[in-house]
C-alpha cells in the first residue's frame, strides 16, 4: 500500500467516524479527561508500562491496519534479503497479530516479544486459540535475552520511533546483533518528519465503542521537538448497566527520526545496511520519504 493510498484511506476512515465524533452517548468525561484513574506516559522511559491500559482495546484501534499487504511486503523483503531463512524474531509484537499472519506463510519458526506484559498475554491468548507454536515471550528489545539466535528479526508499525535517545537505538540494535546468526538480517521501519504532519489531523479527535470500552484519541505533532504525541482516553463500562467503572489515560510519544540520522546510529553499530526502501515497495528511501523500511545484516 502506498503512502498516497494510505493517505487517501485515512481520509476515508475519518470522514467514516464522523458519526462518531459526534456520538450524543459519549461522555463528557472521556472528552474532558474527568475523574480519570491513572494517567500512562509511554516512552523510551518506560517500556514495561506501553500499552498497559490500551491492551483490551489495541486490536480495535488497529482494525484500519491492512495486515494482508505488511505481511506480504515484509515477507517479500526477507525473501529478496535472506531466502533460507527460517528461524523469526519479532520484536515489539504487540498483541500477536503480525507473527501469526506471519505463521501463516508455513516458512517460518517464530518468536515473538513485546515489552508489555498485557499484550503479550493477548497474543499468548490469541496463539492458544489458533493452535499457534509461536513462542511469546516478555521482552525489552534493547535488552532482550532469549538465548537464541536467528536468521531474521523484523520490528514493524514504528516501533523505532517510541525510542527518543541514540544510545537507545544504539542499544538496540547491539541487541539485535547479539541474536541475528551469521548473515541474519533486521528488518525494521520508522516515520519521519514528513508523515506526522499529514497523519496527526486525520488521527486528532478519533473515538470508538467496544464491547465495555469505548476511547478517543487526540494527536498532535511537536514539530520543534521532532515529537508525535498520541493522547488517548478511555473508559470501562460496567458489561450489565453501561455505568462508567474505571477512566485512565495512555499518552504515547514517538520522537521521529530522519534518515540522516538513522543511518549515521547503523554507521556506528554492529550491523551493516543492505537497503532503505520507501513505504510498500523496493524503491530507494530519500529523505523525502514518510515510512522507511531498512535492512541491516549481521557481519
Amino acid at each position: 500500500m502506498s503512502d498516497r493510498k494510505r493517505d487517501k484511506a485515512e481520509i476515508r476512515n475519518r470522514d467514516d467516524r464522523t458519526d462518531r465524533h459526534r456520538d450524543p452517548d459519549t461522555s463528557p468525561s472521556l472528552r474532558r479527561g474527568k475523574n480519570v484513574k491513572s494517567v500512562t506516559r509511554n516512552n523510551s522511559e518506560n517500556t514495561s508500562t506501553i500499552y498497559r491500559k490500551l491492551a483490551p482495546v489495541y486490536d480495535h484501534i488497529m482494525k484500519d491496519v491492512d495486515y494482508e499487504d505488511w505481511t506480504d511486503y515484509i515477507d517479500a523483503v526477507i525473501r529478496y534479503h535472506h531466502p533460507y531463512g527460517n528461524r523469526m524474531l519479532e520484536l515489539a509484537c504487540g498483541t500477536g497479530t503480525m507473527a501469526l499472519a506471519m505463521e501463516q506463510r508455513d516458512d517460518y519458526e517464530i518468536t515473538a516479544t513485546d515489552a508489555s506484559p498485557d499484550m503479550i498475554r493477548i497474543a499468548s491468548e490469541k496463539g492458544r486459540h489458533r493452535k499457534s507454536d509461536i513462542r511469546w515471550f516478555v521482552q525489552d528489545m534493547c535488552r532482550l535475552d532469549i538465548g537464541s539466535r536467528f536468521d531474521i528479526i523484523f520490528m514493524v508499525f514504528d516501533s523505532l520511533n517510541y525510542l527518543h535517545r541514540e544510545d537507545e537505538i544504539l542499544s538496540l540494535f547491539d541487541s539485535v546483533a547479539s541474536h541475528l546468526d551469521d548473515d541474519g538480517i533486521f528488518v525494521f521501519d520508522f516515520t519521519t518528519p514528513n508523515f506526522s504532519p499529514k497523519i496527526a489531523p486525520l488521527l486528532d479527535g478519533e473515538q470508538s465503542k467496544l464491547r465495555n470500552y469505548r476511547y478517543r484519541r487526540n494527536s498532535r505533532y511537536d514539530q520543534d521537538k521532532g515529537i508525535h504525541i498520541n493522547h488517548f482516553f478511555v473508559e470501562k463500562r460496567d458489561p450489565k448497566t453501561g455505568r462508567t467503572i474505571e477512566r485512565f489515560e495512555e499518552v504515547h510519544e514517538q520522537r521521529i527520526w530522519t534518515l540522516r540520522e538513522i543511518k549515521s546510529m547503523v554507521m556506528r553499530s554492529k550491523l551493516r545496511m543492505l537497503a532503505v526502501y520507501e513505504d510498500f515497495d523496493f524503491s530507494e528511501a530519500t529523505d523525502n520519504s514518510d515510512r522507511i523500511t531498512m535492512v541491516l545484516r549481521h557481519g
